[in-house]
């Protein structure tokens, strides 16, 4: 297996999301992410949070984002979960599991969050463009 033609780094894993940077052949391609987190159970320390899609290797295929009504991908093979897709959004609660694709970190509010979300994406989409899917590794910080 060849290496993976974008790669997720979450830098960050909190209540307030999982923070990430997407980086093509090891360098930062410009876009930022966040995925929203859950915690493992009810009694758990605030800090022991899990996201939906599992560190590891996966293909993405090109799809519809239905409520934006634009062109996207979906993480495929993702257990007992379908449609997590990339799409523009600023802090957690705009996502239920899927990838959300800014311009940049920052604040919304009082909340943490990724910024300029449709720049973001459409640079996401710059990257991706003409292809009908691609392999993602997603990994934690070194």
């Amino acid at each position: 297996m060849g290496p993976p033609d974008l790669e997720l780094v979450r830098v960050a894993v909190s209540p307030d999301g999982a923070f990430g940077v997407i980086l093509i052949d090891g360098i930062p391609a410009g876009p930022v992410s966040l995925e929203r987190t859950y915690p493992l159970a009810e009694s758990a320390p605030r800090a022991d949070q899990y996201v939906k899609i599992p560190l590891g290797r996966y293909r993405c295929r090109r799809t519809i984002y239905q409520r934006g009504g634009y062109d996207t991908f979906e993480v495929t093979g993702v257990l007992g979960h379908s449609r997590l897709l990339w799409h523009a959004g600023n802090v957690e609660g705009d996502s239920e599991g899927c990838i959300l694709v800014g311009q940049r970190f920052g604040w919304f509010g009082s909340r943490p969050a990724v910024l300029d979300s449709r720049l973001g994406f459409a640079e996401f989409m710059r990257l991706t463009h003409g292809r009908s899917g691609f392999d993602l590794l997603i990994r934690g910080a070194a």
